[in-house]
């Protein structure tokens, strides 16, 4: 599962769950996530589900031509896939992309060797 996480100087302060076919960003009530922001256009922005050749979900964030932007790892986009824990700015309002299924792809084990010739070990973070 995909979500976004809202965060204030660090602090979660919101949770939303993205669910086919997108999560739209913008001030208007019919978004899901509403943002009472002046620097958010009405219509900003939408996070968009799509499918690999593998069919496996995948995400792409698209500013939909709003007045100041969005901001992916705080460079200026239009259309840009969406890897986990990458930094989301919407107006002045941050947020965290999880993704629970390429969180699980990042996790890589050390060999490690041993002083014991020809042993190798692994050893967990």
């Amino acid at each position: 599962m995909a979500m976004i996480i809202q965060t204030l100087d660090g602090v979660v302060v919101n949770r939303f769950n993205i669910e086919p076919p997108s999560l739209k960003f913008g001030r208007t009530a019919e978004h899901q996530v509403q943002i009472d922001d002046l620097a958010v256009s009405s219509d900003h922005a939408e996070i968009l589900i799509e499918q690999d050749e593998q069919e496996r979900e995948v995400f792409y964030i698209q500013d939909h031509g709003s007045t100041n932007g969005t901001f992916v790892n705080e460079v200026k986009i239009d259309r840009q896939q969406l890897h986990h824990n990458d930094n989301i700015r919407v107006g002045w309002n941050n947020f965290i992309f999880i993704d629970e299924n390429e969180q699980d792809l990042e996790k890589t084990t050390e060999i490690k060797k041993s002083w014991i010739p020809g042993v190798y070990y692994t050893k967990d973070k």
